[in-house]
């Protein structure tokens, strides 16, 4: 039994030391505990940083967004029509062109005719309009005639 005490007395002995070491490293710290403490980021900086990734995020999502945009059904058929397709695209506003052309040289036409057709109205309203004034010149005679 004299063996377990003097065991225990050794191992009482060592932690004794370690306390004592602990207790003296303890008092040579600084008395001031802000050094234990750990470092904080101030708030308004927490905020600035969440904003900042919101941003990106979203402006990430703005430009995934817009490159897969639907296509029009113009751009759609332009791509999926071959080349000679657009040879033909341009024949047809030549063609269209030409058409148009044509179209005002016969506008063109038909307002020298209608031109010459309102002449023609013209002197044939003024020939009826002298008849009735002859008519009208010969019933006033008849009438004085009669009276």
């Amino acid at each position: 039994m004299k063996e377990e005490n003097a065991m225990s007395t050794m191992a009482g002995d060592e932690i004794n030391d370690r306390v004592n070491a602990g207790r003296q490293t303890i008092e040579m710290a600084p008395e001031d505990g802000a050094e234990l403490e750990p470092r904080r980021v101030p708030p308004t900086v927490v905020v600035a940083g969440i904003g900042a990734a919101l941003l990106g995020v979203g402006l990430l999502a703005y430009l995934l967004y817009r490159n897969r945009r639907r296509r029009t059904t113009l751009e759609q058929l332009r791509a999926a029509l071959p080349e000679r397709m657009s040879e033909l695209r341009h024949q047809g506003v030549e063609r269209m062109g030409d058409l148009r052309e044509l179209g005002r040289e016969r506008v063109g036409d038909l307002r020298e005719l209608g031109r010459g057709r309102m002449g023609d109205l013209r002197e044939l309203g003024r020939g009826r309009m002298g008849e009735l004034r002859d008519l009208g010149d010969e019933l006033r005679a008849r009438l004085k005639k009669a009276l």
